[in-house]
């Protein structure tokens, strides 16, 4: 049974504080944009599994218990339903290693979490403006 929405925005990360301050910062600059949030890779995958379409944007945090980022990201991209869905990297790393792997991997987007809510809503309206959040609602 599908319990989360049509449209939504996934986000997978284990660090509560980074979640609030997202979820804070989405509801500021993106309110109609309905999140729903994953501790680890495979909670993820989980939530996934129970969507009957295309989520409209998966932001994946790269250190993460059980499953992390980049592994989270070589199922998604192995997957014919996920292949064209929009992933974004949104990582403390600014390794030049994890970037390009990533991008290696199929991430659409490679972005380090800025250190400030100011500029965490300016990484948010960018994603809306890049990955047409808008059409999500």
């Amino acid at each position: 049974m599908n319990q989360y929405p049509t449209h939504a925005v996934f986000i997978a990360d284990d660090d509560e504080d980074d979640r609030l301050l997202l979820q804070y910062a989405f509801a500021q600059h993106s309110p109609e944009c309905e999140l729903i949030f994953a501790e680890d890779g495979l909670a993820l995958l989980d939530d996934l599994a129970q969507l009957k379409s295309e989520p409209c944007l998966i932001i994946l945090d790269l250190n993460m218990p059980r499953l992390n980022g980049l592994e989270a990201l070589q199922v998604l991209r192995h997957s014919a339903q996920y292949a064209h869905t929009p992933i974004v990297i949104l990582t403390t790393s600014s390794d030049a290693t994890d970037r390009q792997y990533a991008f290696d991997l199929g991430a659409n987007e490679f972005l380090t979490k800025p250190i400030s809510l100011d500029l965490l809503g300016q990484t948010v309206l960018h994603l809306r403006k890049v990955w047409h959040l808008d059409q999500c609602i």
